[in-house]
């Protein structure tokens, strides 16, 4: 049953990798436009498709959000991991990251590096911390969740009382960022500088091209 529930959640991860990397590589080319806009004042003009391109990155940034602090039966999340994990906290056993070291140079490290991540509650992750997390995901991800529900997902014909801003955003993607980056060295053991890709083109180049003739 333990490995039965690790190897769900261990697939889980990877959903949830691909749809967090997605998240930041819009942003990242969202804001890299921005700054192409920015630094060229000959296209710094009133454009309908400016408005299209900040509409599109904020519904997708919102929806992306929204989709890892649901926790439903049918539904992978990040909310949803962090809850079991807090279930069922010895799934998460210091034996098995410590197992991920051996015969590896930094096989000394393993137990200090459970130690920093997961705790010093003993032979498994501590669910507290755990619990920590998700509490920290729903709170900065509330006011995304909000607007999502309210004037993505649906209209909803209350009143929004506060303004989302592009900056909450990038708030609770830096969250995930972290939390993603996180869960994958407890999982696997494997850690990450950043969760970006390394392009193996210049995406940019488009735009060294006129585009009307």
């Amino acid at each position: 049953m333990n490995d039965k529930l690790f190897k769900k959640w261990d697939r889980w991860i990877d959903t949830i990798h691909s749809e967090i990397r997605s998240l930041s590589v819009n942003r990242h080319i969202f804001w890299e436009v921005q700054k192409i806009i920015k630094n060229n004042p000959k296209i710094q003009k009133p454009s309908s498709f400016y408005e299209f391109l900040g509409c599109v990155y904020g519904v997708s940034a919102l929806m992306g959000i929204r989709r890892q602090i649901k926790i439903r039966g049918d539904s992978i999340s990040f909310a949803r991991l962090l809850k079991e994990i807090c279930d069922k906290p010895e799934i998460l056993s210091r034996k098995r990251f410590v197992d991920l070291y051996k015969g590896s140079v930094v096989e000394r490290f393993a137990n200090r590096d459970f130690d920093e991540f997961a705790g010093k509650v003993g032979s498994h992750v501590d669910p507290d911390l755990v619990n920590l997390d998700l509490k920290k995901l729903m709170k900065k991800a509330k006011k995304c969740e909000k607007y999502a529900d309210m004037r993505v997902a649906h209209i909803d014909e209350r009143a929004i009382k506060n303004v989302l801003k592009f900056k909450d955003f990038d708030e609770c993607i830096d969250f995930l960022e972290e939390l993603i980056k996180k869960y994958i060295l407890l999982f696997r053991a494997e850690s990450f500088i950043s969760i970006l890709p390394v392009w193996q083109y210049d995406w940019k180049a488009i735009f060294r091209e006129r585009w009307l003739p």
